[in-house]
Formats: structure tokens, sequence, C-alpha cells
């Protein structure tokens, strides 16, 4: 007779460098990491059981205190050759909360701690005739942080104001406009196009449960799943963007369309913003075009605990009829506490832009 092991999850905890995972694992009823591709903090909340009055007494952390956080997995099923950790990244406590009757704790943190220039205090400066690359490592630079940068483009830019607001926001809303993504994990502030990870060939299908279908060598299939949900819109996409500038009465117009490859009829949208060349107005209207169009349709899943359950990960979705197809992973949240649990955002990958 064959024998398994048990599956088992456990979390190393830091605090400010200190190892108190011992410590933690006779409380802890569940422990959850928010991992989110761009536009918001990653996150960690860690709730805490506390009948003997520890949590609330001398054992409180400190808000701004600092949580180094990964989970552990044991005799765990390893799709796609993965490891057997995964590190959640570095978090700053923000929030306690604390009920009585269950007595019980709740610590969460963010991944970009709020004392830290980036979000910490707005400012207004200016930057003229230069690199979007530049400006990144201006404000990570500030922020002691590490620039990524890995965006097939880098714009010049003739002049942009921060005015009266934090790095973060500013930075989040100029690579935005640009088409791009930013993420902070632990030391490093990255710069990327979404569009080049999903161009990405999947490795990984989520099966509906009980479909017939032919394997592909490579492919690892997941059908543990408990469920999930699809959303297709109609409102606010489009079939084409128009970018059509023009800088003074006695300058020459600049336009350019893009159309979606994949799209016959719909709506354009109109867009007026400085350009300097045909090129790029058609680089403008495609990067809009796309930001637009890129929450079309959307899903979500609850499965198995899956630690190769990432964001930016492009994914196969079948059996779901014309819900089928390739899309990527644009939050991820692992959760333990009675098993081990991820719930995925999705959205369905753009064609061609």
């Amino acid at each position: 007779m064959k024998m398994y092991k048990a599956r088992s999850v456990k979390p190393v905890i830091r605090y400010n460098n200190k190892d108190i995972s011992a410590d933690v694992r006779p409380y802890l009823k569940s422990m959850s990491y928010t991992d989110n591709m761009s536009g918001e903090a990653d996150s960690l909340e860690i709730s805490l059981e506390d009948r003997q009055g520890l949590w609330e007494g001398s054992w409180m952390p400190d808000k701004r205190a600092t949580l180094d956080a990964l989970f552990l997995l044991q005799n765990w099923d390893q799709t796609m050759g993965g490891s057997s950790q995964l590190d959640l990244g570095k978090f700053e406590i923000d929030t306690i909360d604390y009920q009585y009757a269950p007595a019980e704790m709740t610590i969460k943190g963010v991944s970009i701690p709020d004392n830290n220039k980036l979000r910490g205090e707005n400012r207004s400066r200016s930057w003229e005739k230069v690199k979007l690359s530049t400006i990144c490592n201006d404000i990570a630079v500030g922020a002691a942080l590490e620039l990524n940068y890995t965006a097939p483009d880098d714009p010049e830019l003739d002049r942009v104001e921060q005015s009266e607001e934090s790095d973060l926001a500013f930075l989040w809303k100029l690579l935005k406009d640009q088409g791009l993504a930013l993420k902070i994990f632990k030391t490093q502030l990255i710069v990327f196009d979404e569009a080049d990870y999903e161009k990405v060939e999947p490795q990984l299908t989520l099966v509906k449960p009980g479909t017939v279908y032919q394997s592909i060598k490579g492919m690892v299939y997941l059908d543990e799943i408990k469920s999930c949900r699809f959303n297709s819109k109609i409102r606010d996409t489009y079939k084409a963007c128009h970018v059509k500038y023009k800088s003074g009465k006695k300058s020459a117009v600049i336009e350019a369309t893009y159309t979606a490859p994949d799209k016959t009829e719909g709506k354009t949208l109109q867009v007026n913003e400085q350009v300097k060349s045909v090129a790029e107005a058609e680089r403008l209207a495609k990067k809009k075009l796309r930001d637009k169009n890129k929450e079309e349709t959307t899903g979500s899943f609850e499965l198995m605990g899956n630690l190769n359950l990432l964001t930016t990960l492009t994914i196969q979705v079948k059996g779901f009829g014309k819900f089928d197809g390739r899309y990527i992973i644009t939050s991820a949240k692992h959760s333990i506490g009675s098993g081990y649990t991820t719930t995925i955002d999705i959205r369905r990958c753009l064609n061609g832009y």
C-alpha cells in the first residue's frame, strides 16, 4: 500500500529582521498575501487568536515595523517545476485591528511603506527634455530603491510637472499615460509593459472539471477549481483610436489611427494630445486603445493553492465555451488557514496590441 505524506504550508515571518515564526504559529488563524500587477501595492494580512491576551498586550506589534514573509510548502505537488517556497516580500505594518469575543487581532501590511518618500510626502518639481527612464530613476533613487526598467520604449518628454502629489501617485499616473505598468517588490521599482507579458506562450491551462481534452507536451493542466466567474462588457470598448494634434495655427496637423486587429465594428476613440510625428501618433493611438480595451473580458478563479499562480503569468482557459482563450493574471491572493487556496483575477490578452 502506497503511503502519502500530508501536505502542509508553513509561514516564515520576520519582524524587524527577527524571526518570530515559532511564536506566531500557535496563534495563527489565517494569513493571506495579495500580489497585484500594477496600480496598487501588494498587501499582507495576518489574523491571530488572542485568548491569552498576549497580542493585545506585550506582544502587540508596532505600526510601521517591517515584516518579511514567505510560505514554505511541504509534500506539495510543484507544477511547472516550481520551488517549494513563495517569497511574499517586505511589508510595513499600517493597520492593527482587534476584536473581542472571540479575541482576535489582525495585522495588515503594505509593500510600499507610508513613511517611504514614494508616498509619504507630496512635492512639486519639473523635468524638461528628459527620458522617461530618467524620471523613474530620479524617483527610485529618492526612495532608496533600485530601478528595473524593462519597457521596450523610453520616450523623450518635452516637459513633465509634478504638482503637490506623492512620487508614487505621480509616477503611476505618468506611466499609465505612457501605457506602462509599475510594481514595487522589496528594494526594486519595476517598470514594464504588460503587453510584453501577454505575448508569452502559456505553460499552464485551467480546465473546467469534466472537460475532455487532448494534452499538449509541456503544458500543465489544473482542474481543482473551487469556483470561477467571467465578465464581458461592451461599454467603454473601442474598435479604433484616432490621434490628432496641431501645436499652432501655422503648424501641420499630425494624426494617425490604430484599429484593433480583431474588431470589425465599434466606436473610434478620439485623442488630442501632443505628438511630434506620425510614428509617435501611431504609438500613442495603440497605447490608448489598449488601455480602453484591456478590461473587456475579465474573470476570477478560486483554486487549491498553487504558488506558480502569480501576476504577469499568462494562462489558457479551457472548457468554458466562448470564454476560452489566453489570459494574464492581474492579481493573485494566496491564503492559508483551513488549507491553502489561491484566488486569481484575470483578463483576456489583447490580440496584436
